[in-house]
């Protein structure tokens, strides 16, 4: 049996909602353990859920026994399937506790490590005792994953153990069968002359998004933005609510947001460097600024910068409120309408990357390893 498992409520994570429909196409019998820490999404019909209740990027003690208590949920409910496994398990909060049970159960499972983020580097302002705990963590994953699946090539750099021979790469692409949601809505539309910068996405204190927020705060643009994750940036959100250069969605669903981002001019997409894991951040938000055709304003020299310039439909800058005040102010329409449309034009190239590698590669892990029909 396969059995995909994710810390979140999966309705939301794009990337595993690509292997979730895939499955469901394919007729394959799949279960899912998931964990919808705030009780308030959509649930999957084919999904077992961790019950215990938990916030978003919270730290400190609550933060760790929240994560012992969804590890044991793993732990418990794939002993109670009694079968030999093949297990997906997206990032390193799924893929330790199946680890330890692939170590302990002794069956013949195969575990598929998905690595979302390489955890450790996220982890650079946090003592001594947590980033040797996730090195372990992540060391005893990698070491008992039978492949692994990464986000972009060069990611194969940041991991410090040897997985030549059993990896293969799934950019963060978007996958759909069309793009009739893509349309003019005034809904996400201002009435002024300003740019329109959005942000979908996670809120964290390390992208940059007060800056963002401020800016628009003050007049320099407009901003369109949905989410959800850290109390500060929801906080500073609901200060500015009346802000007429501010509008806030909350957590929307995929498509949505992606029609968000059609109907604004530029897709905000800065990282913080202080963190590690962003000199490799997967670019989801370069795919994206393809598949809607909008140009994108990233971080200087991290990856995603890079690919942007090489392919000229965006902007790189440093991390500072007056670096993004100056370029939105020195913007011209046609420049955007020009990156726009060399944005547009490259998603020929990507279109059926995702499609393709879980008809091949994806399927193959599956269907060599034994049991699905």
């Amino acid at each position: 049996m396969l059995v995909l498992i994710r810390c979140n409520d999966i309705i939301s994570d794009s990337r595993t909602m690509k292997y979730v429909d895939f499955l469901v196409r394919e007729k394959v019998d799949f279960k899912i353990i998931a964990w919808d820490r705030l009780g308030n999404s959509q649930r999957l019909p084919n999904a077992v859920y961790c019950p215990a209740k938990s916030k978003y990027n919270q730290g400190g003690m609550a933060a760790i026994i929240d994560r012992l208590k969804w590890m044991w949920f793993i732990l418990k409910t794939l002993f109670s399937f009694h079968d030999n496994l093949q297990i997906h398990a997206c990032d390193l909060d799924a893929a330790f506790p199946a680890a330890v049970y692939k170590m302990l159960s002794r069956r013949s499972h195969f575990l598929l490590f998905d690595i979302f983020d390489w955890i450790s580097d996220t982890l650079y302002n946090q003592g001594k005792i947590v980033s040797l705990a996730f090195r372990f963590m992540e060391r005893f994953s990698v070491k008992r994953a039978d492949h692994i699946i990464i986000c972009e090539p060069e990611r194969v750099r940041q991991i410090p153990y040897n997985i030549e021979g059993r990896y293969s790469v799934l950019q963060n692409i978007p996958s759909f069968t069309t793009t009739d949601f893509l349309y003019e809505d005034k809904a996400f539309q201002f009435d002024n002359p300003l740019v329109t910068l959005v942000y979908v996405g996670g809120f964290t204190n390390d992208r940059c998004l007060a800056e963002v927020i401020e800016g628009a705060a003050k007049g320099h643009y407009n901003l369109n933005i949905a989410g959800y994750g850290t109390n500060d940036i929801v906080a500073l959100l609901e200060a500015h609510k009346d802000c007429p250069h501010i509008r806030y969605y909350g957590k929307v669903e995929y498509s949505k947001g992606l029609r968000i981002m059609f109907n604004s001019d530029v897709i905000y997409a800065m990282y913080s460097k202080q963190n590690p894991n962003h000199l490799y951040a997967a670019p989801n938000k370069y795919y994206e600024a393809m598949f809607v055709g909008k140009p994108l304003i990233t971080t200087n020299g991290i990856i995603i910068a890079d690919k942007v310039r090489q392919n000229g439909f965006g902007y790189g800058i440093d991390e500072s409120s007056d670096d993004l005040i100056r370029l939105t102010t020195s913007l011209t329409r046609e420049d955007i309408r020009q990156k726009s449309e060399k944005a547009g034009s490259l998603w020929s190239q990507y279109k059926d990357a995702t499609e393709n590698y879980l008809k091949n590669q994806y399927m193959k892990l599956w269907t060599s390893n034994s049991l699905l029909s």
